[in-house]
């Protein structure tokens, strides 16, 4: 990965600095509103303009998507797609699951070619060039083995959770951060992650690198049509998503040929 010693050192930039602010009055608030629609936090904005800085101060070669600035066009063909600040309220509450998420792409998921991941309370990263696996930390992923059984689940009706996937669904759990949520199920810790409903749909910037990092290890990222799920540069676009590990093969080719 070209640029993996640049993410890393941002990452831990940002870590060290949100683990610096001990009162709640530092790291909860907000500023202005988001590209996205949504508002800005105080922790968004410090990740955001920590990345954007090193990647203006090197001149990495990609215009800019963030969910709080939007598109910066720096005259690149490629762009690099960016969470700069993955469950906010997590890191804002001192729960140690909040990430920075980044990925290159052109126009939409199917070019994205790298991606990575790091979970800014623990310094642990994952990431991917696209042909040639994932990654945790140093060491190359294995292919996950079924063993969990876990789901991480979000929706509104019962009703809204695909038959096949009902009967799986046996240990639920909720961390607040759709991107280390895809991490974990790439490394096999999750079996599969679902966010369902009108009110639960995702953004780019929140799955971009999570849709790499699965599809590396074989697994599957559909939306919410059961379709494989694609998003362009539009950090306004909403999408249902059901990430899938390998073991799930059956199941999604029988849906894809449909």
């Amino acid at each position: 990965m070209v640029f993996l010693k640049n993410f890393i050192e941002t990452g831990s930039e940002i870590r060290e600095h949100i683990s610096t602010l001990e009162n709640k009055d530092q790291r909860i608030g907000y500023t202005g509103m988001g590209a996205d629609g949504t508002l800005t936090s105080r922790l968004d904005k410090l990740a955001e303009d920590k990345i954007i800085e090193r990647i203006n101060d090197i001149d990495l070669p990609f215009n800019i998507i963030s969910e709080e600035i939007g598109f910066v066009d720096r005259g690149y063909e490629s762009n690099i797609i960016m969470d700069p600040l993955d469950g906010t309220y997590n890191a804002e509450n001192q729960i140690p699951i909040y990430s920075m998420s980044l990925a290159i792409m052109n126009d939409d998921f199917d070019s994205i070619q790298e991606a990575f991941i790091m979970n800014l309370a623990t310094g642990n990263y994952y990431w991917a060039t696209k042909g040639n696996g994932a990654y945790r930390n140093g060491y190359k992923m294995d292919k996950p083995e079924r063993r969990s059984h876990a789901s991480v689940v979000y929706n509104l009706e019962e009703t809204e959770v695909p038959d096949f996937l009902k009967e799986d669904i046996t240990r639920k759990r909720i961390l607040g951060c759709a991107s280390l949520e895809m991490a974990f199920l790439a490394n096999g810790s999750l079996d599969n992650v679902a966010y369902l409903g009108r009110e639960k749909m995702l953004r780019n910037v929140d799955i971009a690198a999570g849709v790499l990092l699965i599809r590396e290890m074989d697994g599957y990222v559909l939306d919410g049509d059961l379709k494989q799920l694609n998003m362009g540069k539009d950090v306004r676009e909403r999408k249902n998503m059901i990430a899938l590990s390998p073991f799930y093969k059956n199941d999604v080719s029988e849906l894809l040929n449909k």
